[in-house]
């Protein structure tokens, strides 16, 4: 008798919860309510990506460590995932750390490849199947576009530009003048951390975007604060640059 009760029980309960859920027949469901990517943002990284989505030209700027390439990535495959767009379009200038390592062997694509790493890597951060962004370079949804070459192209896809402190202004000025209709280009960059000097003292890539984000009201600029790598990189750079 008393199996009987709770099974009389439990039958009410279904019988309640399907009529109440049948009349919420626009509920969010869980798995809409999931994100679209793997990894989860803070806050001022979703007001990055916020204003990204919103807007045709955004400039992401931080330390290093700050997350600034990553909220980018994040936002490119979320509308690659979403087909919104066909394609993810990276540029930065070919710059190293340092000394230079020489001629570079291989086809154009070949030669750009260890420019491409940074962003691979934080593509892959934001897939919870590690083999997902394989697939998307070699099924041509992810490409490298050496600044060299942007001219004649437009941009009605995403562009990521990244490293901007280490372009030029005429450089920045052809990738901006790229953006087709439909189109994003986002600019990442830290003038903290910039490997070329200007001999006529003119202002580098970055910078001119900050400028044109001031007097353009529909480019937009945030800079992110937050530190995400290991504490000692964050007393580093205190030390390195100030607050």
């Amino acid at each position: 008798m008393r199996l009987e009760r709770k099974l009389g029980s439990l039958f009410a309960y279904v019988l309640v919860t399907k009529s109440l859920y049948m009349r919420e027949p626009n509920r969010e469901r869980k798995s809409e309510i999931k994100s679209i990517n793997a990894l989860q943002l803070n806050e001022e990284q979703k007001e990055a990506k916020r204003l990204i989505v919103e807007n045709q030209i955004v400039i992401v700027t931080g330390r290093a460590g700050s997350g600034k390439s990553l909220v980018c990535a994040q936002a490119a495959l979320d509308f690659l995932k979403k087909k919104q767009i066909s394609c993810i379009y990276n540029t930065r200038a070919a710059i190293e750390v340092g000394k230079s390592l020489g001629f570079l062997p291989g086809a154009l694509s070949e030669k750009f490849d260890p420019y491409m790493e940074a962003l691979i890597e934080n593509l892959i951060k934001c897939c919870s199947d590690k083999n997902e962004v394989p697939k998307l370079i070699e099924d041509g949804k992810v490409k490298a576009l050496p600044v060299q070459f942007i001219r004649g192209k437009t941009i009605d896809d995403i562009l990521i530009v990244e490293e901007a402190q280490n372009l030029t202004k005429g450089e920045m000025l052809a990738i901006l003048t790229r953006l087709g209709k439909s189109g994003k280009i986002v600019i990442n960059g830290d003038n903290e951390q910039t490997d070329i000097k200007s001999l006529t003292g003119e202002i580098n890539g970055l910078s001119y975007a900050i400028e044109l984000s001031k007097k353009i009201e529909e480019i937009k600029w945030i800079k992110l604060k937050e530190n995400h790598r290991s504490d000692l990189v964050g007393k580093i750079l205190e030390y390195e640059y100030g607050k």
